[in-house]
């Protein structure tokens, strides 16, 4: 039988539809995954389930009992326990002390008459805390960590476990070891909802996998029948027939289809010496660590596509490379030189800019004014006119329009341009295909493509894998925080499936 049981649900944000009718169960004593690209939905998701999001229709109902309505503390009281994607421990007490807070807030509610200090010391056992139950939790490496955050979940007894990315800076034996006690949880009857990106954990451990893509469940099975889904694979590389173009996207894909078009002065790529390098590399946040000795080159002249499912820290990489995270070991060089300790800003007005995941616009700032921003590293504001409305013609008919109510695809030509504006050496691009429809993505790597003829230096991350492969030099495949293949995009694509379905590149 279904102990959660979600039915029809859909959550609208403005003119942003988050999720679309999903449906879906998880069963009783099974570990079942929800999986899906970045921007699919999962969050908002995850949030509706556990009453942090009223969705806009649909039901939420747990073993039975309809909870839709219900706020956050009902439906733990009624069996449904959470972790969260960052670290939520209480640093300050030791692991016992944690679990205990929570076996004391159950006695509070429940009434049953059970002991705390006996829940503790069997949840303790369970989870296998004991040899450390009497450490600070700050004192811990992050794997423990993360098992007391599960632990205290399990000590609010709950029927339902929902845990947000719960191998999030684990290393491979903590993430086996995770898998494994999941798996022992549910063979005790407990339900588990698992949102994770690592796809080995995932195919190790759940019996059943939901598919996430654009708010809406495209594919439910097993792992086998998972990896094999055509539409998974479309979903995660890029491939496959795109969606039906409403006339918003229509008319983007017409625009930038006249902008690639339009006549430019090429030079001849030829990748010289390394434009922008990071040299055993490692960061991460707080007591979680993402990268792991990152070793990553990119040249100039050249589009250096960085690849890699997601968690593997292709987002944090580019963080480290424009200054916005410093690596707790190794170096980053632009030019040949180390940025030291530099800031973005000094880095941007050193030619090194990021165009970052979800555009960065500001949507109460109208095109104008958003571009007015690219004028803090000393470009006059006629000159980033100039280059943002040559580039991009529709951005000079939108001038005077707030940000906000542009369409997706035209919120990222104004990222981009804005960028660009600015006439940078080395040209960061995070996942320029973020909620933007396939027809759309195609045609701005066609304009990535332009802009790579003008000489200028890229490294762009991307979900769309296929897409960016078009117009790339060189490929990098990332996996848990370190570069595990670079090599052209021919051999690169031939290793992708495995790496984004099962978190391995075969030999």
């Amino acid at each position: 039988m279904s102990l959660l049981d979600v039915s029809d649900v859909s959550v609208r944000f403005g003119g942003v539809q988050a999720l679309g009718g999903v449906t879906f169960d998880v069963a009783a004593g099974t570990v079942t995954g929800l999986i899906g690209p970045n921007g699919a939905g999962k969050t908002t998701l995850f949030n509706v389930i556990t009453g942090l999001q009223t969705p806009d229709t649909g039901t939420v109902v747990l073993d039975g009992t309809d909870v839709t309505r219900a706020r956050p503390h009902v439906r733990a009281r009624l069996g449904m326990a959470r972790t969260f994607q960052r670290l939520e421990t209480f640093g300050g007490l030791t692991v016992r002390e944690n679990v205990l807070v929570a076996a004391e807030l159950r006695r509070s509610w429940s009434r049953d008459g059970s002991s705390p200090q006996s829940v503790t010391d069997e949840v303790i056992e369970q989870i296998g805390l004991g040899p450390v139950q009497d450490e600070l939790v700050d004192a811990m490496p992050t794997g423990t960590s993360r098992l007391v955050e599960v632990a205290r979940a399990v000590a609010a007894r709950p029927r339902l476990l929902l845990l947000d990315e719960p191998s999030a800076g684990l290393n491979e034996r903590e993430t086996t070891e995770l898998g494994e006690l999941l798996t022992r949880l549910a063979a005790d009857g407990l339900g588990v909802l698992l949102v994770e990106h690592d796809m080995r954990f995932v195919m190790g451990t759940c019996r059943r996998i939901h598919v996430l893509d654009f708010g809406r469940i495209i594919a439910s099975g097993d792992p086998t029948s998972i990896q094999a889904d055509q539409s998974v694979r479309a979903a995660y590389l890029g491939t496959g027939d795109a969606a039906e173009v409403d006339p918003d996207v229509a008319a983007d894909v017409e625009h930038l289809r006249e902008v690639v078009a339009a006549e430019t002065v090429a030079v001849t790529r030829e990748p010289g010496g390394p434009a922008l390098e990071l040299v055993g590399v490692a960061a991460g946040y707080g007591s979680i660590t993402v990268l792991d000795g990152l070793d990553l080159t990119v040249r100039a002249g050249e589009v250096h596509a960085l690849l890699g499912p997601n968690g593997a820290g292709k987002t944090t990489t580019l963080r480290v490379a424009c200054g916005q995270i410093r690596p707790t070991a190794g170096e980053v060089r632009f030019e040949g030189a180390s940025i030291g300790k530099a800031g973005p800003d000094a880095l941007a007005r050193s030619g090194l800019c990021l165009v970052p995941e979800g555009r960065g616009v500001f949507p109460n700032l109208t095109v104008l004014e958003n571009l007015r921003m690219a004028t803090f590293a000393g470009t006059p504001l006629r000159d980033v006119q100039e280059r943002a409305f040559s580039r991009f013609p529709r951005l000079g008919e939108r001038r005077k329009q707030l940000a906000g109510t542009l369409s997706g695809g035209e919120q990222q030509m104004l990222a981009m341009a804005r960028a660009l504006a600015t006439d940078p050496k080395v040209l960061l691009l995070d996942e320029l295909s973020m909620g933007l429809a396939p027809l759309i993505v195609e045609d701005l790597y066609d304009v990535v493509a332009r802009i790579a003829s003008e000489g200028l230096s890229i490294l762009v991350v991307e979900q769309f894998a296929h897409q960016v492969l078009r117009v790339a030099d060189v490929a990098s495949i990332m996996l848990s925080g370190q570069v595990r293949m670079t090599g052209a995009p021919a051999e690169v694509a031939d290793a992708l499936e495995a790496a984004y379905l099962s978190g391995a590149i075969e030999a």
